[in-house]
């Protein structure tokens, strides 16, 4: 009996110390990791994402997504942006160094972003009986047609003319209604179904006067193509305008390659390549060209045939001087002169 007691003292003993150990070692990994606590509250502390340049931004020129990143910035950014989709394609107003957030402070705003690449915003006179009864709206499209009136001593055909000048122009304003400036939608609002719908509903209702009568509309801003804008500015001054409104899903238009189209005033040179030939037929080019009067009434020389390819000269084209002269009888051709 007194042999079992001292066995099972023992033990006590033996698991006593055992567990004075185990205490001590969890003692001490507990104060060996004071740090835990402040990396936690490091870790809380709020962050809001803002685009910023990765790289230098011109002004003046689109911006890309390989030029943008997002950063973390302890502070939010008043006016800045969280994406960077809503960023690309934006045009800065001023050249911007790298790792400067963005706002809309240094991005273009307002008309001009109304304007499609290769429009231009032009206005032309209005009212009652030229724009179709003042029923026109900003978004909507228009005819624009051309009255020329036969004025002696300036015009020497004697004949009046009427014709369509430019098909389905997009309207920006009429009087003082203009489209709203497109606000960036909700990030859980559908898509609108309707984009001119949307145009109209945020035109500015600044058309009333102070006494809340409506104010009579004495021009309108059309989206014009930019080849197209020396006729539009032309047939203003010679003639009268009319703009015949149309429904907006009706999208048919002339067949410009159906007709002669008129010669500019400035000339090409002769000595242009076929490269250089086709890029005549460029819009901004065809613009410099410009047009006279005598080619808006339909009495001016046909300009070039524009060339079909850039490697294929056209055929008939002006004879080089170093060819000879060429002679055209009927569908044949022939060169004289040295070879």
């Amino acid at each position: 009996m007194l042999k079992l007691t001292r066995i099972a003292a023992v033990l006590l003993i033996a698991l006593a110390a055992i567990l004075a150990v185990v205490a001590f070692g969890v003692s001490r990994r507990s104060s060996q990791v004071p740090a835990a606590p402040a990396q936690t509250r490091a870790a809380e502390v709020p962050t809001w994402p803002v685009v910023e340049a990765a790289n230098a931004l011109p002004a003046g020129l689109p911006i890309a997504a390989k030029d943008l990143r997002v950063a973390g910035r302890a502070q939010p950014v008043a006016g800045g942006f969280t994406t960077v989709a809503d960023v690309v394609g934006a045009v800065p107003t001023r050249d911007i160094p790298a790792g400067t957030a963005l706002d809309g402070l240094v991005i273009a705003q307002g008309y001009a972003l109304r304007l499609n690449p290769g429009e231009r915003a032009l206005a032309v006179p209005v009212d009652e009986l030229v724009a179709a009864g003042n029923r026109i709206q900003p978004g909507d499209f228009v005819d624009v047609f051309l009255n020329l009136r036969a004025t002696p001593g300036v015009r020497d055909d004697g004949d009046a003319q009427a014709r369509l000048l430019l098909s389905r122009l997009r309207v920006l304003s009429y009087g003082a209604d203009d489209l709203g400036t497109p606000a960036a939608p909700a990030a859980d609002a559908p898509p609108p179904a309707d984009s001119r719908a949307q145009d109209i509903t945020q035109r500015q209702s600044s058309s009333r006067s102070s006494d809340g009568t409506a104010a009579a509309a004495r021009s309108a801003v059309l989206a014009v193509p930019v080849a197209d804008a020396s006729r539009l500015l032309l047939g203003a001054q010679q003639g009268k305008l009319f703009l015949a409104l149309r429904n907006p899903a009706d999208v048919g238009q002339p067949d410009l390659a159906l007709f002669a189209q008129p010669a500019g005033v400035l000339a090409p040179r002769r000595e242009l390549t076929p490269e250089q030939r086709l890029a005549l037929q460029s819009p901004e080019n065809d613009a410099y060209a410009g047009i006279d009067s005598a080619a808006l009434a339909g009495r001016g020389g046909a300009r070039p045939a524009p060339v079909a390819s850039a490697g294929t000269v056209p055929r008939r084209s002006a004879p080089r001087l170093d060819r000879g002269v060429e002679i055209i009888r009927g569908d044949a051709s022939s060169h004289s002169g040295s070879p």
